[in-house]
């Protein structure tokens, strides 16, 4: 697929593979890894097949470096983030590693994804209540969610940074505030919005966030970040710790240990060096760009695609305004099957989207340009 134009962002095509031959609008779902991701991957396969565990402290120091990098993207320490295999088991660790007490209430979004669900209903097993934060409009208003705060004993609230289906985007910094004036801890599902759009875990008042890497930061499935606030760690049961969650875990013949006191006590075991490492790579390249001219850009391409979908008949659901919306395209069209229509575009223009919650869900990335989306916009006429 060639591209005439050169890159507004002045971005090197190497580094993004993938917009050779397709225009990929999912990156909500799974991405395709970027080129310097590929590439790490490339080298611990070919330093591990030569070298075994003799090039560890290698593998190490590249390690520390990609905690460096998640913790900055944070506005973190590195002391604060750990490795995990994705958002899931972040979000698991919160719900099966505080104690509960009879009376914890939850709060949880009404149609969020799955991963921010049923680890808060895991929780009422253990005794908290989880309340439902209602969906009106598409949106997730502050107002319910205050009024849900009002009723007291909410010891968490479970927020979504952006709905997958909708791409609502969350005031995150208004959702910490209510949080900290009510005495509710902040728990945020960062997925859909990091790498899109900056975040500060401190001015956010955010206790714990949990990111995998294979959306929006063009890292591969199986990597993720899990941030829990210095303060917070203290907070968790020590049952859920492997034996390098531990403090000096390399003196092996030591079994009395004790824990780690920042995040990586909840890295337990052997680590995925590989998905590290690839994690790492993509995370420079998102930082080098920056993410404060990746969210306008993005904004940018996801106006057109909503113009070319209106003048093609479709409703967007998705917030228009900046403030509200994410990196995703949402849109119905009466008589419209969007899976049908996500099948048309591939054939069309190889162009990759899907459908969602019965919209036609497309969500573009800052190495794609406005001549992509005009081309995706050519290929609706009709459908």
């Amino acid at each position: 697929m060639s591209h005439s134009s050169q890159h507004p962002l002045g971005l090197d095509p190497a580094d993004f593979p993938a917009r050779d031959h397709l225009i990929y609008l999912n990156h909500a779902g799974t991405s395709p890894i970027s080129g310097p991701a590929a590439s790490a991957m490339k080298q611990f396969a070919e330093e591990c097949a030569n070298h075994g565990a003799a090039a560890y402290a290698g593998w190490t120091a590249g390690a520390r470096a990609t905690r460096s990098s998640a913790a900055r993207l944070l506005g973190a320490a590195p002391e604060e983030v750990a490795f995990t295999k994705s958002t899931t088991q972040g979000l698991n660790l919160v719900a099966l590693g505080l104690d509960w007490n009879p009376g914890d209430v939850i709060v949880a979004e009404e149609l969020t994804f799955p991963a921010n669900w049923h680890p808060w209903k895991m929780a009422e097993n253990r005794g908290a209540t989880l309340a439902v934060w209602p969906e009106r409009n598409f949106r997730y208003e502050l107002e319910d969610l205050e009024a849900l705060l009002k009723k007291g004993n909410v010891r968490m609230v479970a927020a979504t940074s952006a709905n997958f289906a909708t791409g609502f985007r969350q005031d995150m910094e208004a959702v910490g505030k209510l949080c900290r004036e009510y005495g509710a801890l902040h728990c945020v599902d960062g997925i859909q919005t990091l790498g899109v759009h900056p975040i500060d875990v401190k001015r956010c008042n955010i206790d714990f966030l949990s990111a995998d890497s294979h959306k929006w930061l063009l890292g591969p499935e199986g990597s993720a970040i899990f941030y829990v606030a210095r303060d917070r760690v203290p907070l968790f049961r020590e049952d859920l710790i492997g034996w390098m969650g531990r403090q000096r875990y390399w003196e092996f013949e030591k079994l009395d240990l004790p824990p780690d006191p920042t995040a990586r006590r909840f890295e337990e075991g052997s680590p995925n060096i590989a998905g590290i490492l690839s994690m790492g790579a993509s995370l420079d390249l998102i930082q080098n760009t920056g993410v404060e001219s990746i969210f306008p850009h993005n904004r940018t391409l996801c106006r057109r695609l909503e113009g070319h979908l209106e003048r093609n008949g479709w409703e967007i659901v998705t917030p228009r305004e900046d403030a509200s919306a994410a990196s995703i395209v949402s849109a119905r069209k009466e008589g419209a099957d969007p899976a049908a229509v996500a099948k048309q575009l591939w054939e069309r223009c190889k162009g990759w989207c899907v459908a969602r919650r019965g919209f036609l869900r497309l969500s573009p990335h800052f190495y794609q340009t406005v001549e992509d989306m005009d081309r995706v916009g050519e290929a609706l006429e009709g459908l």
